[in-house]
């Protein structure tokens, strides 16, 4: 905005001293601070926090974050390298940098058996062509001819072919060549909690009337004065027969209205009972409450919490089945972290973790020998992404996250990474066994070639088998992948208390 006109203008214009309107489900383009307006932003994909946070006049803002509710007008303080978000993929370039690279074992085999192929060859053509030369030509053929690398060469690419294409009838989608073989030798499995292992979505888990109120009375006047509100809170409530008239939205604080002539406030308990608030009742998680009141007087409080998906309990069961060690790294600074561990018993959880410190941690534990699969959700990951030996981002994932991330989880099912992991495993094993049977025929046949055995179509027959041998074996990659149950008992369905 230049001399209060409106004037749009490309990102890498903006400079320091710019002042910028940011309207309602834009992204702000810079660092800077509120000049004008409230509203809440929406930072989960930044800091993992899932509740939006108020923004006020003076309140600094972060680059890639979402305006949620009223439009802001902010003063540019950073803009290109020096904001926030910048940083977070500085720190990609350095994960990048430092990530060890996957040796091509089939490669490297396949190297020094021609090498030897031809050594081994060159010598026979001249024992042979010594001993009986009319014999040599034919030999030496059939020395090359069983000894062809093919079932060599396709005994990797055509496993990994067929696993990938499996898992992605699955849902994982792999971009990365290193995928399956990082899967199969995994030893920790660290989660992010917002968007990964809860879904990122605010739902109502309790209604405590007061006093004589109503449960479902209290419930519907709270949804008919959410109707009006474009918080992510008022996707927690469902529809109410009520009407609710002159509303009023209070940015950060709450919603006000007329419903049958009476006059309603549900917010901040400060903001719904101005000095005279209730306590809040008795919660383990740090859960976001509301308050409902009629001119003044206080009738209902409302939990909202990030809900669990409703296969990670099962997931995190299943894959300490396999041996693994499930870990929780989150940027959330709320109590909900140590209780969403203790609801899926993770003993190792962290909570308020900087991109910083997600990435240290990661490479202190490779440091120790351990191989992680990183699983998350946020711009805040993509450092630990990198770090990590093989990282998968959700399908709801902001796209620079699943940009950079190793593969895709486009079904949101957690309980499909623990198939996935089985299946690379039954690949690598696959992988083995085609690579066994490769040199242990070639070991066979070789001699059995240079001592003028096997004559040059017997030799062709017998290569051809072997590549089929290959093939067919890695084919039952291609089967449809079964989900298996769990040892422990079932999990019970969560369900709201209204």
């Amino acid at each position: 905005m230049e001399n209060g006109k409106q004037r749009l203008v490309a990102i890498r214009d903006l400079k320091p001293g710019d002042t910028v309107l940011v309207k309602t489900a834009q992204i702000i383009p810079a660092d800077g601070l509120v000049l004008n307006g409230q509203s809440s932003t929406d930072e989960s994909h930044l800091n993992g926090e899932f509740i939006p946070v108020p923004k006020a006049l003076g309140d600094s803002v972060v680059a890639g974050s979402i305006n949620v509710e009223h439009p802001l007008t902010i003063e540019v303080t950073e803009v290109g390298q020096n904001t926030k978000l910048s940083g977070i993929l500085r720190l990609l370039d350095q994960a990048r940098a430092s990530k060890p690279p996957i040796a091509k074992l089939a490669d490297t085999i396949a190297q020094y058996f021609i090498a030897a192929v031809l050594i081994v060859a060159t010598g026979v053509a001249t024992a042979w062509a010594l001993i009986e030369p009319s014999h040599a030509f034919w030999v030496t053929l059939s020395v090359l001819v069983v000894t062809c690398p093919c079932a060599l060469s396709l005994a990797t690419p055509t496993a990994l072919t067929a696993a990938t294409s499996s898992l992605q009838r699955l849902g994982l989608l792999v971009s990365r060549g290193h995928t399956l073989e990082g899967l199969a030798n995994i030893s920790h499995v660290i989660f992010d909690k917002t968007g990964t292992l809860t879904t990122g979505k605010l739902r109502l888990q309790q209604i405590h009337p007061l006093a004589d109120y109503n449960r479902l009375q209290c419930h519907h006047v709270a949804a008919a004065l959410e109707a009006h509100s474009e918080h992510p809170i008022a996707n927690a409530f469902e529809a109410s027969p009520l009407q609710a008239f002159e509303i009023k939205v209070h940015p950060g604080q709450g919603i006000e209205g007329v419903i049958d002539g009476q006059h309603y406030r549900i917010g901040r308990p400060d903001f719904a009972v101005p000095g005279a608030a209730p306590a809040t009742p008795p919660s383990e998680a740090q859960a976001q409450w509301l308050l409902l009141a009629n001119d003044g007087n206080a009738m209902a409080w409302f939990q909202l919490d990030d809900e669990l998906r409703s296969d990670a309990a099962e997931t995190v069961t299943q894959l300490g089945e396999l041996g693994l060690k499930v870990e929780l790294l989150s940027g959330d600074y709320s109590n909900n972290v140590a209780t969403v561990a203790k609801q899926l018993n993770i003993s190792d959880f962290r909570s308020g973790a900087s991109p910083m410190n997600k990435m240290t941690y990661t490479q202190a534990l490779q440091t120790d020998g351990a191989k992680i699969l990183m699983v998350g959700d946020g711009i805040n990951d993509i450092p630990v992404l990198a770090a990590a030996d093989v990282s998968i981002a959700m399908t709801s994932a902001a796209d620079l996250t699943k940009a950079n991330a190793d593969a895709i989880l486009l079904s949101s099912q957690l309980s499909h990474l623990v198939m996935a992991i089985r299946h690379a495993r039954k690949t690598q094993r696959i992988i083995r066994q085609n690579l066994g049977w490769a040199l242990g025929y070639n070991l066979i046949a070789l001699p059995a070639a240079a001592m003028g055995y096997i004559p040059p179509y017997f030799a062709a027959l017998g290569m051809s088998l072997s590549s089929l041998v290959v093939v067919l074996n890695a084919l039952r990659l291609s089967k449809p992948l079964v989900k298996a149950t769990t040892t422990s008992p079932t999990q019970q369905p969560q369900t709201a208390n209204v």
